[in-house]
């Protein structure tokens, strides 16, 4: 008899996602790609493409952050994460879909990318120094090469997740953190690849080596903000009581706290190389977010992603209520947006056609109807399993997580 069967434990039953935030997200894809369309009809194509991007991205960020999370905790062996499991697996199911609307932006690189103009590159020096790999076929076979392997990978370990569900082997938690280990390696490359194609090359002219590390910190604290916010709210409303509690929360909250404090710590490090080096070549980046009217979102990114999350959440007790974790929760999941429209809407202009600070309704919107769509996967998948990985070894472990 197992030591769940001793307890008197059953396994509970998939979580069903109220109708009511289905049609709230439902709602959210039809005003993002309204939004979108009327952007793209009104004549503002680079402000429709720029917007599609973000959204995209940030939907993508969510979902390859549950494969990466999984493979974090297998390969920490953080029991206290495995009663939580089925969200990330859930959130991993975004790739697919998430994968194929990125690809799509290649038909608005035109609007977004200064490299992908041969006459610009014909006539700039630097452009054609990195057109070996500035160009549209090498974008297309790594970042086709990097999808692949993320979604190779998704397969894997979900496949053997749900099979564990059947016949309780060991061996399949075994295997998953040998996957585990190989893809944080492969991880590490290919997001590389894709955060510099969709993000950096905004800017061909700019040089970071500590871009990616930023983008990466973007990953972790948004998305285990989105697991703090589906955890917060499950135990608000009497779900998987017997299965998740404060100490799993709270776990999970010093987790974003911890990531939050590393995104001001990497931010504030690419600034400060930045700033006291003074290379043109590295200070355009921040210049082009001083002027135009970009200074404003600028200072206001650091408030919104650090300073008021980072001090709500230092008393213990803003780590173990749900009802406090939620908002600060949300508040990241919005300061990401915000960043990305920061790293993104300054950059989409060149020369004498820089875009210019703006309220940013249409980016907005078309990053919601991508959250929407996320969330209507996320929903569906959520639902497809066992709320909990009820039959993994560890699960005993877990339940007496700090007991």
């Amino acid at each position: 008899m197992s030591h769940l069967d001793r307890e008197g434990l059953q396994a509970p039953e998939p979580i069903r996602i109220s109708m009511g935030i289905r049609a709230a997200a439902l709602i959210a894809v039809l005003i993002g790609a309204g939004a979108f369309f009327w952007a793209l009809r009104s004549g503002h194509e680079t402000t429709a493409w720029s917007a599609y991007l973000i959204g995209a991205f940030y939907a993508l960020g969510l979902g390859v952050f549950g494969i990466m999370w999984m493979s974090i905790l297998y390969l920490a062996k953080g029991v206290w994460s495995v009663s939580m499991r089925r969200i990330p697996e859930a959130m991993a199911g975004w790739l697919l879909p998430g994968c194929i609307l990125v690809v799509l932006v290649a038909v608005g690189g035109h609007h977004l990318y200064h490299w992908t103009d041969a006459a610009a590159v014909a006539i700039d020096e630097l452009l054609q120094h990195k057109e070996p790999f500035l160009n549209a076929t090498t974008f297309n076979v790594l970042m086709t090469v990097s999808f692949i392997v993320w979604l190779a990978f998704a397969f894997l370990m979900l496949r053997n997740s749900r099979k564990q569900d059947v016949s309780g082997r060991a061996s399949l938690s075994h295997a998953n953190i040998r996957l585990s280990a190989m893809f944080v390696v492969l991880f590490a490359i290919t997001f590389s690849i894709v955060s510099y194609y969709l993000l950096m090359s905004l800017e061909a002219h700019w040089f970071s080596t500590i871009y990616v590390v930023l983008t990466f910190t973007d990953l972790l604290q948004t998305g285990t903000a989105f697991v703090a916010v589906v955890v917060s709210v499950l135990i608000i409303r009497g779900r998987l009581l017997d299965f998740v509690n404060e100490n799993h929360l709270h776990s999970l909250v010093k987790m974003m706290f911890a990531t939050t404090g590393f995104w001001a710590y990497i931010y504030f490090c690419q600034f400060l190389l930045i700033w006291y080096t003074n290379i043109p070549e590295e200070t355009a980046h921040f210049v082009a977010r001083w002027e135009n009217g970009w200074l404003p979102y600028l200072i206001a990114l650091p408030i919104l992603k650090f300073v008021v999350p980072f001090i709500v959440l230092i008393p213990r007790e803003a780590k173990r209520k749900p009802l406090r974790v939620l908002p600060v929760a949300v508040l990241i999941l919005f300061a990401q947006f915000w960043e990305l429209f920061v790293l993104v809407s300054p950059a989409t202009g060149h020369g004498g056609h820089m875009t210019h600070g703006h309220a940013p309704w249409i980016e907005l919107a078309v990053t919601g109807g991508f959250i929407g769509l996320f969330v209507l996967v996320f929903v569906w998948s959520l639902g497809r399993n066992n709320a909990v990985p009820i039959k993994d070894p560890r699960i005993g472990e877990c339940l007496h997580y700090h007991q």
